[in-house]
């Protein structure tokens, strides 16, 4: 890993809801499919692989590291539009991929949820710049899609 290279991408809101029912909203597939994605087959529970599905963009297999109610979630996961743009069902952690970390803390009026992407350094290099990119605006837009739908329910 080139210590030069950026190797996360850090993000936090705060929502008005509490830690446990931001929690759900992020493990419970069908809330998760409200805010994230069209579809999942699986479950997000530590050591699943389950399949999230974003419709044209592909389904793609993630690895949950862990799930630990209602303070933290994290997966592992392959980019997909550098990978294999349609869609990833192969092993993720045989592929470079990257770790995505959500940790949730009670702050008055609610719940900070702090996102972090990292591992993106270790990607191959002619994909790390896009990775950075387009992740940080993807998750600006879907954090927004988050706050929207637990503060709006």
């Amino acid at each position: 890993m080139n210590s030069t290279i950026q190797d996360s991408i850090e993000k936090e809101i705060v929502v008005r809801a509490p830690k446990e029912r931001v929690y759900a909203a992020l493990t419970t597939p069908e809330q998760f499919i409200k805010w994230f994605s069209i579809g999942v087959e699986g479950k997000f529970e530590t050591g699943e692989r389950p399949t999230v599905d974003f419709g044209e963009y592909g389904k793609f297999k993630i690895y949950v590291v862990a799930a630990n109610p209602h303070d933290y979630f994290a997966y592992r996961c392959v980019d997909g539009s550098i990978y294999s743009p349609q869609g990833f069902d192969g092993d993720v952690l045989a592929e470079p991929n990257t770790l995505v970390e959500f940790t949730l803390e009670e702050v008055e009026g609610g719940t900070k949820v702090h996102l972090k992407e990292s591992g993106i350094a270790s990607l191959p290099a002619e994909v790390i710049k896009q990775t950075l990119e387009g992740n940080s605006a993807g998750w600006d837009f879907m954090l927004g899609r988050l706050l929207g739908y637990l503060n709006n329910e």
